[in-house]
């Protein structure tokens, strides 16, 4: 039986994910600086979750290359065996996941203290 060509479905979600988080990765350490200059104008200090965030302002590029991994990973191959798809569409999807949860904990992390300060005024 032959090959099915790749999904354009796959590629095309491959390349939204290494585009986000490459863009993404390049936009988050500046990002970081803002949120601690933030957080010394209002002269308060960030909880433990906020500075582990900010203190890592790179660690976003991991993501950016995890991505792009895969999205070369897609690209390369036009007919991959079946069981090669399965293992793309998880891969991609472990890399959407696991974005979706660290920017999900950075907002968190970030914008709690900010509105709790806001509740206290």
């Amino acid at each position: 039986m032959e090959n099915p060509t790749r999904s354009v479905g796959l590629l095309a979600i491959a390349t939204i994910s290494a585009t986000a988080n490459v863009l993404l990765a390049r936009r988050m350490p500046p990002a970081m600086v803002s949120f601690r200059e933030m957080f010394t104008a209002f002269g308060i200090d960030p909880p433990a979750a906020a500075k582990l965030v900010m203190n890592f302002p790179h660690i976003w590029w991991l993501l950016g290359v995890a991505s792009l991994a895969v999205f070369v990973w897609v690209a390369a191959k036009s007919k991959p065996p079946i069981e090669e798809v399965r293992r793309m569409k998880f891969a991609l999807r472990a890399v959407i996941i696991l974005t979706v949860l660290t920017y999900g904990f950075a907002a968190w992390a970030l914008y709690t203290p900010i509105f709790a300060l806001g509740a206290v005024v």
